[in-house]
């Protein structure tokens, strides 16, 4: 009797452990969509990015479909990225899916330039990051293996609106 008790407890705790390994990954995830993001820190070896962009994240099901959000400027332009938690919330990967020519047709002037500067922006920033902190109003991520800035620490912070 006793042995079947402590089986049976291992065996409880052990698709306890599994089923919240599996469901933390879920529970980042469901934190960051469905908001907007504040931008606190986007920086490259401690210098911050001058013109700090907001992310608007779209609801999503982290099991059936592919996670948006829209990288955004103080002028209106929007370059589209796509984002996932993976090994149980301990990575956190951006990947940009705008080209910098549809970001910026038909735009001239200053408002081109601050629409190709948004484009390369994201373009430069997507990438893999460890996840530093994670609570439910703040984030903070850190990668070294960015498209824009390979070899260089990156921190992106941001904060829910």
């Amino acid at each position: 009797m006793k042995k079947t008790i402590i089986l049976l407890a291992s065996v409880v705790f052990t698709a306890a452990l599994a089923f919240t390994a599996c469901n933390k990954t879920k529970m980042y995830s469901n934190r960051l969509d469905g908001g907007d993001w504040k931008v606190t820190e986007l920086s490259v070896d401690g210098k911050n990015e001058a013109e700090l962009p907001k992310w608007n994240i779209g609801e999503c099901d982290v099991y059936n479909e592919t996670c948006t959000g829209n990288w955004k400027n103080d002028h209106d332009h929007t370059a589209k990225f796509i984002w996932q938690f993976r090994e149980k919330g301990k990575k956190f990967e951006i990947s940009n899916q705008s080209k910098v020519e549809d970001v910026t047709a038909g735009l001239i002037g200053d408002m081109f330039f601050h629409a190709e500067e948004l484009a390369d922006q994201c373009v430069n920033f997507s990438g893999v990051y460890n996840v530093l902190e994670h609570k439910k109003k703040m984030m903070k991520f850190e990668s070294t293996s960015t498209i824009g800035f390979p070899g260089q620490k990156v921190i992106i912070s941001i904060e829910k609106q």
